[in-house]
């Protein structure tokens, strides 16, 4: 099984700025030989970057929505020459474009399933964030709940229906963020109720009965904050690697999975940014090395 990796070294717009470091810090640290010393087949790497001519005019989230139309191209390029493909980047924006890219190979009508691992929901809009936070948005863009001049720059052809999603390790939801939460079909598994494992069971069951293909996105703060000290959105009680890999695993177990995302390493602040660092490319080893192992999926529209 050959994986392709995709990188967005982006905070927001900002090139190689905070988290957005976390992709090649992980790379020049030789995330690429652990990978192939693990037995993964790691095939074309393809960075995701922004022209400072698109970077000239519009807002931020547009200027978001630019950069992610070209992860759209490689993501796609990926699943057309690979068997899946592996993304790494600065945060959680980037998924509107990873979203995107899956929509150009398998269409926009493909029934397309997302199993969101985070400490928050990143369900808020412009009108019920507290903060106004874009990093606390790209679900409920996704969803078409709002950010439509993001979405159309990212090329995002068609939202993806709330039934299709599902939040697992949540440990921190703002008030309206709730609400808006409770009037969708969004399935919210908070951490408190990952350790037996059942709700998150049959929410991936139905995801692998209803869907053609299957993205897996990770928000590093799903983890205790322990292991990522350095994170810039951390939340007591998180989940532990061997936890957060076994989950996965589940899902990976579908056979459906095209996509694996990861997000939100800031390899900064001396010793806590070595940690999560380390904690980092060890989560990324193991998801990767559990899903070269699974058959590639080839019952998805391509």
């Amino acid at each position: 099984m050959r994986i392709d990796v995709v990188t967005v070294p982006y905070r927001y717009d900002h090139y190689l700025d905070g988290s957005g470091r976390g992709a090649s810090v992980l790379i020049d640290g030789g995330l690429l030989d652990r990978l192939g010393d693990a037995g993964v087949t790691v095939g074309e790497v393809r960075e995701s970057t922004l022209a400072e001519s698109e970077r000239a005019d519009g807002s931020t989230a547009v200027r978001i929505g630019r950069l992610g139309s070209h992860t759209a191209g490689h993501v796609a390029a990926g699943l057309q020459h690979a068997d899946a493909v592996a993304v790494i980047s600065g945060d959680d924006t980037a998924m509107v474009g990873v979203m995107s890219g899956i929509q150009q190979v398998h269409g926009a009508g493909a029934r397309i399933g997302l199993v969101w691992f985070d400490a928050h929901g990143d369900f808020n809009t412009p009108d019920t964030s507290y903060s106004g936070i874009l990093a606390g948005m790209p679900l409920a863009i996704l969803a078409g709940l709002a950010g439509p001049l993001w979405r159309g720059a990212a090329g995002l052809a068609a939202p993806i229906p709330t039934d299709r999603i599902v939040i697992a390790g949540v440990r921190m939801l703002d008030e309206r963020e709730q609400s808006l939460l409770q009037s969708t079909d969004v399935r919210v598994i908070p951490a408190r109720d990952l350790p037996t494992g059942a709700l998150f069971r049959q929410a991936v069951t139905r995801l692998q009965q209803e869907c053609d293909v299957i993205c897996v996105h990770i928000d590093l703060d799903v983890l205790d904050p322990s292991l990522v000290p350095s994170s810039a959105t951390p939340e007591p009680d998180g989940l532990s690697v061997a936890d957060l890999t076994r989950l996965v695993t589940a899902v990976l177990a579908t056979g459906k999975v095209g996509i694996v995302s990861f997000a939100g390493l800031n390899p900064g602040g001396g010793k806590r940014g070595e940690t999560s660092v380390g904690t980092a490319a060890r989560v990324i080893v193991d998801v990767v090395t559990a899903w070269s192992a699974q058959e590639p999926n080839t019952d998805a529209d391509a």
